[in-house]
């Protein structure tokens, strides 16, 4: 099992400015001048946005090149795929990380507005805040309904 050195935990919730800044917590800021990579998803059928850091783009880069089953045609297609996707970004030495405003408001996100972050370890998740409660529910609702994942935890 690997252990990553920089994990990011919890729900949180936090303010967008009229430009689409929020205050991202100390620990969970990337290294000085490091990019992180904004990526729409869906988490359990819910809307949000993916925020990479470095580390973990580049992992999923290497996942994607060490893909046996794929062709190389696959591999280039899905790297396309995922740079196509990806928003970057840099979180500013005030500690504040900024969405574009286009990808903010096409996720449904007012400016200003607020926001639940959801830690991933490596990577967090951007959620309006009724997808935040939506998406908390329905852990908590695998956690107590699903006896594999239970036993995992052990909470």
């Amino acid at each position: 099992m690997q252990i990553t050195s920089h994990n990011r935990s919890g729900h949180h919730d936090r303010q967008l400015d009229p430009k689409g800044r929020f205050s991202l917590m100390v620990d969970w800021r990337p290294p000085s001048g490091e990019s992180v990579y904004f990526i729409k998803v869906k988490v359990e059928g819910i809307p949000a946005l993916r925020v990479f850091t470095q580390t973990a783009f580049d992992r999923k880069l290497a996942d994607i090149d060490g893909t046996i089953d794929a062709t190389p045609a696959q591999r280039d297609r899905a790297r396309g795929i995922l740079f196509g996707a990806a928003t970057d970004s840099k979180v500013n030495d005030q500690g504040k990380l900024t969405i574009p405003k286009s990808l903010a408001e096409n996720h449904g996100l007012s400016l200003p507005g607020a926001v639940r972050i959801v830690g991933r370890g490596e990577l967090f998740e951007i959620f309006t805040p009724e997808n935040g409660e939506a998406i908390q529910a329905l852990e908590e609702k695998a956690r107590e309904n699903d006896v594999v994942i239970s036993d995992m935890l052990g909470f």
